[in-house]
């Protein structure tokens, strides 16, 4: 008999944010839902630091890819779940208006809700202070194999006029806060959009590790349908590269290396059941091995959702 003092229908809120992100996704699918969303290709793979490198430089790679973010010294480099929400809604605005000229509205708390954040103090900081961050910044993706290199910078905002008073969230301003998206970020959104579920990834938004396996394996897959791959098996080194380069950074010891790859192990395994509630149809397509993850083809996560025309 269950002690008084405890809930045993109690559901984590987590969890439960989850568990309805789930039902609303099998009742209706995302476009009839006005769920659907999208990221731009190099966004997918330009995965933002999780937490403040407290830098104005931040390296990753996995080993063929490496990824760069270059910020002011005085503003700092975008990290956490914000600026990924904030980039989806940019790209998904882009795509739905085909304009390189996106309203963020009159007021923060505007932006607020068309982010569906929540009001408040912290909230009203944060974005602020990582919408700075992410519109300040310069990306490179640089690949090398062998002696050949290829790279592309993205630069994300041409320019942007933020008109946001944190003190005063719901205070209209005089202008309306605009956006507007450098034309090769434009082009690179609008050419080739990736689709997503917005309501798995706002279900998500608490775990910035959880929001990049979510578009990590919603465009492998999406990848092996398009070059007609069966299969593919990508070694945890290469992940806990992409995905956790704050595990073991600095670790000159094998034993250290070690320990830091177990713990990347444990918390990206935890994460992909999260993503894996919410794209049922993929759970028998990735397979733990002893070396990685093996991700094979499975129904695409959007299902039939033809791309907006320029």
């Amino acid at each position: 008999m269950a002690n008084k003092d405890e809930s045993p229908t109690h559901i984590p809120p987590r969890v439960d944010k989850i568990t309805r992100a789930y039902m609303a996704m099998e009742y209706e699918d995302a476009k009839e839902a006005g769920a659907l969303g999208y990221l731009a290709r190099a966004v997918v793979q330009a995965t933002l630091p999780h937490t403040d490198p407290k830098s104005s430089y931040f390296e990753r790679s996995n080993g063929l890819v490496t990824l760069s973010v270059m910020g002011r010294p005085k503003v700092g480099i975008p990290y956490g779940s914000t600026p990924r929400i904030l980039m989806a809604w940019v790209c998904t605005e882009a795509v739905k208006t085909k304009s390189p000229e996106l309203n963020l509205g009159r007021s923060q708390n505007e932006f607020l809700d068309k982010l569906q954040m929540a009001h408040g103090g912290q909230s009203t900081r944060t974005l602020k202070d990582q919408a700075h961050r992410l519109f300040s910044s310069l990306i490179t993706l640089t690949a090398e194999k062998g002696d050949q290199v290829g790279l592309e910078n993205i630069l994300i905002a041409k320019k942007a006029a933020l008109f946001w008073s944190p003190s005063h969230p719901d205070q209209p301003s005089l202008w309306e806060s605009t956006l507007t998206l450098t034309q090769d970020f434009f082009d690179e959104v609008t050419n080739a959009p990736i689709p997503i579920d917005m309501r798995a990834y706002h279900a998500l938004r608490k775990s910035p590790l959880a929001l990049d396996i979510y578009t990590w394996l919603t465009y492998r897959i999406f990848l092996l349908h398009a070059k007609g791959r069966k299969e593919v098996v990508i070694p945890w080194e290469a992940l806990m590269l992409q995905f956790g380069s704050a595990y073991g950074s600095g670790a000159s010891d094998e034993s250290k290396k070690s320990q830091a790859l177990r713990s990347f192990k444990f918390n990206f395994m935890k994460r992909l059941k999260e993503v894996l509630a919410l794209y049922p149809d993929a759970r028998n397509a990735v397979v733990k091995i002893d070396n990685g993850l093996m991700v094979k083809q499975a129904p695409l996560h959007i299902k039939q959702s033809p791309l907006p025309r320029k």
